[in-house]
């Protein structure tokens, strides 16, 4: 297998729950050494959520293929130094504790940055390093509220839907892969790294461009007049013949004559509700109900093969065991089988983007607790040292 884009990079992963993991995972894909620093005191069931196999949990084990797992005690005075010899050997940390933690630990940016000017050092949080509320608690749900995401969801009198699991951990870590790489290849010119410090609710917030666009630049509150946050017309979910459910996106003018022609609507265009695009988009909710019945009366296959090859953007609303035998799904090699050494067999995500001439990979299950620890803190110049060090509990 050829090397990925990361090679030769060695990062350090001081981090729990999603954001971190997902983060240092996308690294970890390209190639990347990542070193997961974990307690030695830590119960394996405490790695991770349901569901369960072979006693690991599944979410941490498709979190966290492609690493090494180091134990040690970061409060033990020796233990810490360890660490900081680690850092010596770095140049990406991550972390996603709780606000202050770190400098509890004396681990912070500033501190590390002493020992070595180069390290590219991330935080994830709730709500970043600065602002009134950054020492608040921050987790999925409450990003969703506080950026506006939940609010997008709510129709009449009915509560917020929740959108996805974990949508701005996710999103966040995505936002910091892309800050950590970028603060790398600023070091590389210069030599010296510098803080990444992302947050749940700016993820969320950088997911709300159409909202806040209306909520600048519409007169009036665009939700109320209209009773929807989406701007486009066609665009929504229609429940065919065979109770599957169907999505089409026909609101761009161009898409909007292909989809009157292939759907035999000539007449809409001429109606001054649907003539414009502005006009189909206050009057999405007669022009949704007009189309519904029409979808009703065939099976979804039908409708997306008609659309999708008049040009039109259509597709079935996939379970996940339809998506996961979906040929493009499998050609793309996004459901990875991996063998691990107690779970066995499990299926985890693939790696989503393809770069052709060093292509991330699945390469290594997840490691147990402290699996890796004799090898990398041996090479830190350790070895005699292992069994006193594990006698004292520092690893």
């Amino acid at each position: 297998m050829s090397e990925g884009a990361l090679d030769g990079v060695r990062v350090l992963e001081l981090t729990h729950a999603w954001a971190g993991p997902y983060c240092a995972m996308m690294l970890g894909d390209m190639g990347a050494e990542v070193i997961k620093i974990e307690n030695p005191k830590q119960k394996t069931e405490a790695r991770g959520g349901y569901p369960y196999v072979g006693g690991e949990s599944v979410i941490f084990m498709m979190l966290h293929r492609n690493k090494k797992s180091v134990t040690i005690d970061l409060k033990n005075p020796a233990g810490r130094e360890i660490f900081l010899e680690l850092v010596r050997t770095a140049d990406i940390l991550i972390q996603n504790f709780r606000p202050g933690l770190m400098k509890k630990l004396g681990l912070t940016y500033d501190e590390l940055k002493l020992i070595n000017p180069a390290l590219v050092y991330a935080s994830l949080s709730g709500y970043g390093n600065s602002g009134p509320k950054t020492a608040y608690p921050g987790v999925n749900m409450i990003a969703l509220a506080e950026s506006g995401l939940a609010a997008t969801t709510i129709i009449d009198d009915l509560p917020p839907v929740p959108m996805g699991y974990a949508l701005c951990d996710v999103v966040a870590s995505m936002w910091a892969t892309h800050g950590i790489e970028a603060a790398y290849i600023r070091r590389l010119k210069t030599g010296k790294g510098q803080h990444v410090d992302m947050s749940l609710l700016e993820a969320g917030l950088s997911l709300m461009v159409s909202p806040v666009a209306q909520h600048f630049h519409v007169k009036g509150d665009w939700v109320a007049q209209t009773g929807r946050n989406d701007s486009n017309a066609p665009s929504g979910f229609f429940k065919c013949s065979d109770g599957q459910y169907l999505t089409v996106f026909a609101s761009y003018p161009a898409l909007w004559d292909r989809f009157v022609e292939v759907m035999d609507l000539k007449h809409l265009p001429d109606d001054p509700r649907f003539a414009t695009r502005d006009a189909r988009t206050v009057n999405a909710e007669a022009l949704h109900d007009f189309i519904a019945p029409i979808y009703a009366a065939k099976p979804c296959d039908y409708w997306v093969d008609l659309l999708v090859k008049a040009g039109v953007p259509a597709a079935p609303v996939n379970t996940v065991g339809r998506m996961v035998d979906d040929p493009q799904v499998i050609a793309r090699e996004m459901i990875v089988k991996q063998q691990h050494p107690t779970a066995g067999e499990i299926s985890v995500i693939g790696v989503p983007v393809k770069l052709s001439e060093t292509p991330g990979s699945v390469r290594t299950p997840a490691p147990l607790l402290g699996q890796h620890t004799a090898e990398v803190i041996g090479a830190l110049g350790y070895q005699d040292r292992l069994e006193a060090l594990k006698k004292d509990g520092v690893i």
